[in-house]
């Protein structure tokens, strides 16, 4: 049985902070690293959407980052769309550097040591592994130091994504998001445009590292197109960031004494790349598992099991969606959108969807099924 004192994470994003105030809260010391000078800093590199029902489960009060409300989503595809609402705000889209100080505001509550500016090097992390006294969380993102140094199993598939903000553009919906897909230019996933008010809007696009192509090209070209020409034609671009999404997850997440979660540990959402709900919620077993470790002696191989238990039957669910739609062309997208409004899916979705669990909107549509 390993005896151990602290626990060191590495990463102050919004998954390594819900830990570390989980950790603080259970009385276990904790201190989170990171390179960065602020919480804030680089957060605008990703969307900043999250559902309702996510957020209530991550229980960070987030109420002074809300920047816009959303109900729903217009799915463009091949000449057809289709509109999926609800009556009521079903997300939120919040500003991720105020996100992530909130939760940075109840981990040091909670108190956690929190060391901005710091970056540990693969050396320092192989060393801090080797003292048994220690658990090292890698929850520093797709690009994980922690995962190189101790030698996880890799990540194959990536999003590449290019994301852009634009004030004085013609909003075309202030409460939905729309879901562009074509295979010419998004590759493997699809082009997005999320309002943040009246007259400033995000666009932004994602390809598949498979596709060997550039997600700054691919952005350009979907920048072009007429929908996009006619919501951006009299707006300015504000600012521009390059980011990358895990499209997987790692065969292991536990070796040792060392533990990876959320992008780290490719705990994201194959459909959407959203990894924040899940990878809190991967956070918070963590954190049991810690804590059973230092008070029980338990296995820290116990958070595998948990979270695999939890959450792999909706990943999954989501890769398989996602190579889906990866297969189809314009054509076949475009008859997709046909049936599905043949067939009421837009109506279903707007009332029983759920932006996380796939498994849940399954239930959901047998419950229905069987009710009426």
């Amino acid at each position: 049985m390993m005896e151990m004192k602290r626990v060191i994470v590495v990463g102050a994003g919004i998954i390594g902070l819900v830990l570390a105030r989980e950790l603080a809260r259970g009385g276990i010391p904790v201190t989170v690293y990171d390179s960065k000078a602020h919480v804030a800093d680089k957060t605008a590199k990703a969307s900043g959407i999250f559902s309702k029902e996510g957020l209530a489960k991550i229980a960070i009060k987030y109420d002074r980052a809300i920047v816009n409300e959303l109900n729903g989503a217009v799915i463009f595809a091949g000449g057809e769309s289709m509109r999926v609402g609800a009556k009521t705000t079903k997300a939120y889209v919040l500003d991720r550097g105020i996100f992530a100080e909130c939760c940075a505001d109840e981990a040091r509550a909670a108190g956690t040591d929190i060391v901005m500016g710091r970056r540990l090097t693969r050396d320092d992390i192989v060393q801090l592994a080797k003292d048994n006294d220690n658990v090292v969380v890698g929850a520093d993102g797709v690009v994980s130091t922690v995962a190189s140094a101790i030698g996880f199993p890799p990540i194959k598939e990536y999003v590449l994504t290019y994301k852009a903000e634009y004030r004085d553009a013609a909003v075309p919906d202030l409460h939905k998001v729309g879901l562009f897909f074509s295979k010419k230019i998004a590759r493997r996933f699809f082009g997005w445009t999320v309002p943040y008010s009246k007259s400033k809007l995000e666009v932004g696009i994602g390809i598949s590292s498979l596709s060997r192509g550039n997600s700054s090209a691919a952005f350009n070209a979907f920048a072009k197109t007429p929908y996009m020409q006619e919501a951006l034609g009299g707006a300015s671009k504000v600012a521009g960031y390059a980011s990358m999404i895990p499209l997987e997850w790692r065969r292991r997440t536990v070796m040792g004494n060392v533990l990876l979660v959320g992008d780290a540990a490719g705990q994201v959402k194959a459909t959407t790349g959203g990894g924040v709900v899940f990878g809190a919620s991967c956070a918070r077993i963590a954190a049991d598992a810690i804590v059973a470790a230092f008070r029980k002696g338990r296995p820290l191989a116990a958070y595998e099991k948990a979270w695999r238990r939890e959450h792999e039957l909706d990943l999954r669910l989501h890769r398989i969606a996602h190579s889906y739609y990866s297969m189809l062309g314009d054509r076949g997208f475009s008859a997709m959108i046909k049936l599905s409004k043949v067939m009421g899916i837009d109506s279903f979705l707007g009332t029983y969807g759920d932006m996380d669990r796939p498994t849940l909107i399954i239930r959901r549509f047998f419950l229905r099924g069987i009710s009426e």
